[in-house]
């Protein structure tokens, strides 16, 4: 039995004609009829009594059809159903943010965005440590602006520049007073570490762990950057940031070197694994031509080919 069955009884229910429901569903009458009749022999009861002149629909057929209407209209409520909420699936793009996202270029690509495609709701939520990859694995978030090594199946990444990393330092630390610091200055420093929540892959490259091989020392685990500002101003503490952080975020007590020898960090826009809806892939496209056309706005950027070697590529 399959839902064409049900529509083929349920018209001839209401024209009590072979030929007539037939034409109107545009098939021809012996299939039509074929059908009818292999559904009586499906559910083992006549539904309709032939004769040459009329058909008359019998006492189970009159039970049957009162069922499979109910069923045909519930099929008809969930098709409606999941088109309203594909129309609102795409009539909204949630946006995670975390810290700085992609500098001066954030602004550029949201606007963009809008003008593209006015008819799009747009929502934010700012992303912690933690939960900046499983938000969006979750449908929580529809794209995020996030920076690499990634390592997660869930999430695409689409890298759009790459800039230099600094470390963060309290003013009277004792590598506060030089222009600039070398990756060996750091690697024996305590650093602020991501909370053990956050992707392992990029929890390390932050605080070095690549770099050394291992964990060093640690001052403090924390889950948001103004929680490792705190730690660096108060607690001694270190840690690293891209140049965007570096330059727009400057609480007091706190100030920022560049790693002469340091990787750069690349910037990306992170969607889910396997996402083809077309808003979605639209923001990814105004962030990519963006990154192209717009990315002097961001100093010190450099597009990701470009990065020197020994950049971490995203996964």
């Amino acid at each position: 039995m399959d839902i064409r069955q049900l529509q083929y009884v349920v018209r001839l229910a209401e024209t009590l004609h072979f030929g007539r429901a037939a034409e109107s569903l545009h098939i021809a009458q012996s299939a039509f009829s074929t059908q009818i009749a292999r559904l009586e022999r499906q559910i083992g009861a006549q539904l309709f009594d032939r004769s040459a002149n009329r058909v008359t629909i019998t006492v189970a057929g009159e039970a049957f059809v009162r069922r499979a209407q109910e069923i045909l209209a519930q099929m008809a409520d969930a098709s409606q159903e999941a088109k309203i909420l594909h129309s609102m699936g795409q009539n909204q793009l949630k946006v995670g943010l975390f810290y700085e996202s992609a500098g001066e270029l954030t602004p550029l690509i949201i606007n963009a965005f809008r003008q593209a495609m006015p008819h799009v709701e747009l929502s934010f939520r700012e992303l912690t440590m933690s939960d900046q990859v499983e938000a969006l694995a979750s449908g929580e978030i529809d794209v995020a602006f996030v920076r690499a090594p990634i390592a997660d199946s869930r999430v695409q990444l689409l890298e759009l520049f790459a800039e230099p990393r600094y470390v963060g330092l309290a003013k009277d630390h004792e590598l506060a007073d030089r222009k600039e610091v070398l990756t060996e200055d750091l690697v024996d420093q305590a650093f602020v570490v991501a909370s053990p929540m956050a992707p392992p892959l990029w929890r390390g490259y932050w605080s070095f762990d690549d770099l050394r091989g291992g964990p060093g020392r640690v001052a403090t685990a924390v889950d948001s950057v103004p929680q490792s500002l705190n730690a660096i101003a108060f607690q001694g503490a270190v840690d690293t940031f891209p140049g965007s952080a570096a330059r727009l975020q400057r609480p007091p007590g706190v100030v920022y070197r560049r790693i002469a020898d340091g990787t750069y960090s690349p910037s990306a826009l992170a969607t889910r694994a396997g996402e083809r809806r077309l808003h979605v892939e639209a923001f990814r496209q105004v962030g990519k031509q963006l990154a192209i056309t717009s990315l002097k706005v961001v100093p010190e950027a450099v597009p990701v080919v470009e990065a020197p070697p020994g950049t971490p590529r995203t996964a």
